[in-house]
């Protein structure tokens, strides 16, 4: 990481790494501090905005930026990049015409009133990532789930799985089980038709074939902000956050956003719903004090308990930061990595803080998914000087123990993700790979770093461009043609 001589005060912010990438590339990494492992194969996918302005028309929200798939191929100690645009409606449309055409969670269509009374926001299919069942979808929870061609990132269409999907939304974070190869995923609904329409959770079970071989309902009271659940061995566990989405009216006439209409209520408590896997029905549910969960980690059994580990918030200000990206003096924050216990025999929760550090993004190794873990990664808000934007990444114990890599000041990190390496007999055997924005230069790389160790930086990949800051990827052992 090469800085100019400055102090912390002068360090840029995070904001230059929204800038748009309308580029689209395909070529080999040569520029490379260090060399690649020989055991490090396989393919490094993410998924975010890769535009947040149209025209020069900034969006009314970073939800609300165009999906674009980053594609890192790790073959032969050597490595390859390539990015793609999904094309939507709404990127095809809005690139030909270079203005907003499109309502979103936070923005609205120019032209007031009649432009948008009726219209539901678009789906970017931006957020997130699964390959599963031979298909690479990338997701967002506004819509369908948009299929790519693996290795080449075509865009191939809206995929429904076979009709099972008609008219409803798939989240952007459903869970692979380990056991049985099967993906679980869910949606934010209406149940009831017309004339008692009830606001809901609609639940999905795929086989490893790809096929949706069960589905089931939670009835709510109110329409959730539920971005992602927790998955152990035997339940799926979903947290009803004291999020609240309101103003439903006033967003279907075109007055206001879906974004508008959101707040942290502090007088509604949080819920805990256990599914169970197998029938995919309520079977225990818990209350706790207001909050808010917004990504989990690992979650398992044991005796009576189940174990969730999660990045707790008590307010959703966030919101404010993320409905004006541009803002220089906004900052990008996260929660606090907390443990929780659901009783399922006698009811009671326990909660204890895991990391006293600001927390976000959890990730651990996907083979310990519904099992006991022994160590998790979390990206980090340090305050070094620079701290508008995640710029550390943390190892964390089961047991609390913390080992923290705090970014040079004007460097800012992303999600970081765990790739095992080939032939790897212990858990946190393999590598942490990280997506730096450098904001002294305007360009990004890959930051290479020993699971074991993150002080131990193997190699850095340079890229020739930035990459916008984005939400969510994976990482697969296997590599694809390109």
């Amino acid at each position: 990481m090469n800085m100019p001589a400055k102090g912390a005060n002068e360090a840029p912010s995070c904001h230059g790494g929204l800038a748009n990438l309308d580029e689209e590339y395909d070529y080999w990494v040569e520029d490379i501090d260090g060399s690649i492992p020989a055991d490090l194969t396989g393919t490094f996918l993410r998924n975010g905005p890769g535009r947040q302005k149209i025209g020069g028309a900034p969006y009314g929200h970073w939800f609300d930026g165009d999906g674009m798939l980053s594609q890192f191929t790790f073959t032969d100690g050597k490595a390859h990049f390539k990015n793609r645009y999904v094309r939507t409606p709404k990127y095809v449309e809005e690139t030909a015409a270079q203005k907003i055409l499109y309502r979103g969670f936070g923005t609205q269509i120019p032209g007031g009133l009649l432009k948008n009374i009726f219209r539901f926001p678009a789906n970017p299919a931006n957020t997130s990532l699964i390959y599963h069942g031979g298909k690479l979808l990338a997701l967002n929870e506004g819509g369908l789930p948009w299929e790519l061609a693996m290795g080449s990132l075509e865009t191939v269409g809206e995929y429904d799985y076979d009709g099972a999907l008609a008219g409803k939304t798939f989240s952007a974070h459903g869970k692979v089980h380990p056991k049985t190869g099967d993906y679980f995923n869910f949606g934010a609904g209406m149940s009831g038709g017309r004339l008692k329409p009830q606001a809901c959770l609609n639940l999905y079970r795929i086989n490893p074939a790809g096929e949706m071989t069960g589905t089931g309902q939670i009835p709510l009271a109110t329409f959730p902000f539920c971005h992602d659940f927790a998955l152990s061995d035997r339940y799926a566990i979903y947290f009803i956050n004291s999020i609240v989405v309101s103003g439903m009216g006033g967003f279907i006439l075109g007055t206001r956003t879906i974004s508008d209409g959101i707040h942290f209520d502090n007088a509604i408590p949080m819920r805990m719903l256990v599914v169970d896997l197998d029938t995919l029905e309520v079977v225990r549910e818990f209350e706790t004090d207001p909050g808010a969960i917004i990504h989990f980690g690992n979650a398992f059994e044991e005796g009576d308990e189940i174990v969730i580990d999660a990045m707790f918030q008590d307010n959703f200000e966030a919101n404010e930061t993320l409905t004006d990206v541009f803002n220089p003096n906004g900052r990008f924050g996260g929660g606090h990595y907390h443990r929780y216990r659901l009783n399922m025999s006698d009811g009671s929760i326990a909660c204890s803080k895991v990391s006293e550090h600001e927390s976000e993004f959890p990730v651990f190794n996907p083979a310990k998914a519904g099992q006991r873990h022994g160590v998790s990664w979390t990206a980090c808000s340090i305050d070094n000087g620079a701290s508008s934007f995640f710029n550390g990444i943390s190892r964390v114990s089961y047991d609390g123990d913390v080992q923290l890599l705090t970014l040079p000041a004007g460097y800012y990190g992303s999600e970081p993700m765990f790739a095992p390496a080939q032939g790897a007999t212990r858990e946190d055997d393999g590598y942490v790979l990280d997506v730096v924005y450098d904001g002294y230069n305007h360009v990004s790389e890959v930051v290479v770093l020993r699971a074991e160790d993150l002080q131990d930086q193997v190699c850095t990949l340079k890229l020739k461009h930035h990459l916008p800051h984005q939400f969510h990827g994976q990482f697969l052992s296997q590599t694809f043609p390109l």
